[in-house]
């Protein structure tokens, strides 16, 4: 981030942050963390937006809510921590009863639409936007996720089933060739590592893909 825009990050954070509690952590695997957060300033909630958090002094990171509980006012976010730097050192170091300065909601742009079938793919940076439109999508539509994961990862996470490939690219067409969408009426969101999500972009639409709606968020 640069210089000018940690300023106005800050700036603006300490105009309209709010403070959210941790309540839970968990470890669902060795590197994905299920972090469940007190969040009553937060009034409505939409499928994949995310709060901007201060994970340290001149450090922002913005976490999708995978699930938003609107009753009692808690949210969870699912984060990858399987690799070095200020977000993830952060997640890994949160304790239940942890105050937290995060300003939003914002996003949100990608929304279940009302195909029959969506069908999520991505690493596992996107996990969490994917919970949030599993808990999301209408009763009658199927969602089906794959995340292109070195190890596997659990067949449900927050209720959402999850089919994992160690291919990459390769694990992902050899999964979507089995599988029979009918193009006309599925929805393909793809989510994560940039150059991922454009490797994924292309390859869906030179399998006759129709709705793509594709998000990168880091390289």
């Amino acid at each position: 981030m640069s210089y000018l825009k940690e300023k106005a990050t800050a700036f603006l954070m300490s105009r309209i942050g709010k403070t959210a509690r941790v309540i839970t952590t968990e470890n669902i695997t060795d590197s994905l963390l299920a972090i469940t957060l007190h969040t009553p300033d937060l009034a409505k909630w939409r499928s994949c937006q995310h709060l901007k958090f201060e994970t340290g002094k001149g450090h922002y990171r913005d976490y999708t809510l995978a699930h938003w509980n609107e009753a009692n006012k808690q949210g969870t976010l699912l984060i990858d921590a399987g690799h070095e730097g200020a977000g993830s050192n952060w997640a890994r170091l949160l304790r239940p009863g942890q105050a937290l300065l995060y300003a939003g909601p914002g996003g949100g742009i990608h929304q279940p639409t009302a195909a029959a079938h969506l069908v999520c793919l991505g690493d596992a940076s996107a996990i969490g936007h994917f919970s949030s439109l599993f808990h999301r999508k209408g009763t009658q539509q199927q969602l089906y996720t794959l995340i292109s994961h070195k190890q596997p990862l659990p067949l449900k996470i927050l209720d959402m089933p999850v089919d994992t490939t160690a291919g990459y690219i390769a694990g992902v067409e050899r999964w979507l060739l089995q599988q029979p969408f009918p193009m006309s009426d599925t929805t393909f969101y793809v989510a994560g590592n940039i150059p991922l999500v454009v490797q994924i972009r292309k390859l869906i639409k030179r399998l006759g893909a129709q709705q793509i709606k594709a998000q990168g968020f880091w390289e």
